[in-house]
């Protein structure tokens, strides 16, 4: 069973959407509209949100889509990050994810280069569910998919330096802002919580769309 403290950051966000700008709604609708496809020709329902440094929104974005989607009874869709260079995780996403009712392991240290190390991270989420695994890599990485996968743009850097993701079949933009202009400030655990839910709130969005014609 999901946690009951995940459960009331998800039911404190109730139904999203209706105070979107209308750009906005049409972006998470056409996410929506690709997982149903997918779905309805039971092929594979793979995201791999996609931000420069895979440190902040794309890990958010990976944790959010899987775990929304669990909820909503969509146990073949999978959710995967990447960047275009692997540095590490950032601690105050971990913090963020905490505070919201996640568990967190270490997986021990992931070598990125060299005798540069990163931790794994599993986010327990489920009682009984797998736990989603964080750590910072390259859309090339052997742990994502190779190919018939969304790629979901989540910074404009990405976006503007990625035009063509190898494997992807579709290609979608939803930048966010980055929390790390608060990074070193006394607004910093706050900025990461509230992006954080913006962004939950969005995957929540999606996948209630994405599952509306099954319930």
């Amino acid at each position: 069973m999901m946690y009951e403290a995940i459960q009331r950051t998800l039911a404190d966000l109730g139904v999203y959407g209706e105070n979107l700008p209308a750009e906005r709604m049409g972006r998470l609708r056409c996410i929506a509209e690709w997982i149903r496809r997918q779905r309805d020709q039971r092929r594979p329902v793979h995201l791999v949100f996609i931000c420069t440094h895979n440190s902040r929104r794309s890990q958010f974005a990976q944790v959010w889509a899987q775990v929304v989607a669990v909820q909503h009874g969509m146990n073949d869709v999978r959710a995967w990050s990447a960047g275009t260079e692997a540095t590490a995780v950032a601690g105050s996403v971990i913090e963020a994810l905490e505070a919201q009712g996640f568990q967190m392991d270490g997986a021990g240290d992931y070598d990125i280069q060299g005798n540069r190390t990163q931790t794994k991270y599993l986010v327990n989420f489920d009682d009984a569910g797998s736990p989603v695994h964080l750590y910072s890599k390259t859309i090339d990485e052997p742990d994502n998919p190779a190919g018939d996968f969304a790629a979901i743009m989540v910074c404009n850097d990405a976006d503007e330096n990625c035009p063509f993701v190898p494997g992807s079949s579709v290609r979608f933009s939803l930048p966010y802002e980055d929390p790390k202009v608060s990074d070193g400030t006394t607004d910093e655990a706050r900025t990461y919580e509230e992006r954080s839910l913006a962004i939950a709130r969005e995957m929540l969005y999606v996948m209630q769309q994405a599952a509306m014609k099954d319930e």
